[in-house]
C-alpha cells in the first residue's frame, strides 16, 4: 500500500506530519484563549502593587511614613528643623506553583475541531483567575483586620458597619443600596484622614450588593446627589470608588497543605457569611511574581490524550492597613 500524506495546519503556513509541528499552532492558540479567559474573569488583575522577580522566594515592599514642613528663618539651619521619616517593609513570600490542567482525548480530533478545544482553554484560564482573585481578596480582608500600623503614624483600616433602615432587609432593594452608599462615604472619609491616595480606590462586592446599587443609581442620584455611573455590567463608579462585582469574593485561596507557607490565603471565617464589602486602594496588597502565566502541552500516550497545562508562580500579602477597610451591612434590630 502506498504511503498516505496527511496534511495538518501549522504555524507559518507549513505542512508536516510530525507531532511537534502539528502541536505548534495548537499550543499558540490554546495559550491565547487561556490568557483571554484569565483576563476576562479576573477582577483583581492590574489593581494592586506588583513586583516581578527573576529568582528567589520572596520580595520586599518598602513603606515610608510622613514628615512635616517648617518655615526656615534667616540664620537657622535645616538640621534643626528636619524630622525623621520613619520607614518599614513587608516581605512577601512565593506561595508555590499554581496550576490548572485538562486531559483532552484524541489529539487529531482536538486539532481539527476547534469547538472541542475552546471550553478546555477557557476553563483553565478561569480557574487560575478565580484562584488568584480569591487569594488577593482574602489578604485584603485580613489587612482590614490588621490593627498594627505598618509605620508609626500612618494609621490602620478596620471594619465599618452600617445598619439598614428599620423595616429593611439586606437584598437587592432600595434600602440596601442606600446603606451601601452611606457605608462607602464613611470609609471614604476614613481613607482621606489616613491620607490614602484618591486614585485607584476599589470596592469589591457580592453580586447581590452590586445589583442593589445598580438598581438604585437613579434613586441615589435624585435623593443624595451621588456621583455615580454604570460603566458596564460589572463596574459602578461611585464617590471615587470603582465598585466591582465578584461572585468568589469570600472563597479564599487554596488550603495550607498546598502552599509553601502561611494559611493559603483563607478568608476570615467570622466575616465570610456577612456579605462583606472590601474597600481598598492599590497599595493595600502586594503581589510578587516569580513566573507569570505560562503554558505547556504534552502528549500522554498511556492515556491516548493531550495534556493542556497553565501555570504561574506568585505570592500575595498585605502591605498597607491604613488603606484597607471591610464594610458590613447589618439588618435592623427593630
Amino acid at each position: 500500500m502506498a504511503n498516505i500524506t496527511i496534511s495538518a495546519p501549522l504555524a507559518n503556513g507549513a505542512i508536516s506530519g510530525t507531532n511537534t509541528d502539528r502541536l505548534a499552532l495548537a499550543l499558540k492558540v490554546f495559550s491565547g484563549e487561556t490568557l483571554t479567559a484569565f483576563d476576562r474573569m479576573s477582577v483583581t488583575s492590574g489593581k494592586f502593587t506588583e513586583r516581578n522577580i527573576q529568582s528567589g522566594k520572596s520580595a520586599q515592599f518598602p513603606a515610608f511614613g510622613r514628615t512635616k514642613a517648617h518655615y526656615l528663618k534667616a540664620g537657622n539651619s535645616l538640621d534643626d528643623k528636619r524630622e525623621n521619616i520613619n520607614s518599614g517593609e513587608r516581605t512577601i513570600l512565593i506561595d508555590g506553583l499554581l496550576t490548572a490542567d485538562a486531559l483532552v482525548f484524541d489529539l487529531d480530533e482536538f486539532i481539527a475541531h476547534y469547538d472541542f478545544r475552546t471550553p478546555y482553554s477557557n476553563q483553565i484560564g478561569e480557574a487560575l483567575a478565580i484562584a488568584v482573585d480569591a487569594s488577593v481578596l482574602a489578604e485584603v480582608a485580613k489587612e482590614a483586620l490588621n490593627t498594627k500600623e505598618n509605620v508609626a503614624g500612618l494609621g490602620v483600616g478596620g471594619v465599618v458597619q452600617e445598619t439598614l433602615a428599620t423595616g429593611g432587609a439586606l437584598g437587592i432593594n432600595k434600602a440596601t443600596g442606600v446603606a451601601v452608599r452611606d457605608l462607602l462615604l464613611q470609609i471614604k472619609a476614613k481613607m482621606s484622614k489616613n491620607y490614602v491616595p484618591k486614585v485607584d480606590r476599589y470596592a469589591f462586592v457580592s453580586p447581590d450588593i452590586h445589583s442593589a446599587l445598580s438598581s438604585n443609581l437613579d434613586f441615589l442620584n435624585s435623593q443624595y446627589g451621588a456621583h455615580a455611573s454604570l460603566g458596564d455590567s460589572d463596574i459602578i463608579n461611585m464617590d471615587g470608588f470603582q465598585i466591582i462585582e465578584c461572585p468568589h469574593l469570600t472563597a479564599g485561596g487554596d488550603d495550607n497543605t498546598n502552599v509553601m507557607q502561611g494559611d493559603g490565603h483563607i478568608f476570615p471565617d467570622a466575616y465570610a457569611s456577612k456579605e462583606p464589602i472590601l474597600v481598598c486602594q492599590r497599595t493595600s496588597v502586594g503581589i510578587v511574581k516569580l513566573r507569570d502565566l505560562a503554558f505547556e502541552q504534552a502528549r500522554r500516550p498511556e492515556y491516548q490524550a493531550d495534556q493542556l497545562i497553565a501555570k504561574l508562580s506568585i505570592g500575595v500579602g498585605g502591605l498597607r492597613p491604613e488603606s484597607t477597610f471591610m464594610g458590613i451591612i447589618n439588618n435592623p434590630t427593630a
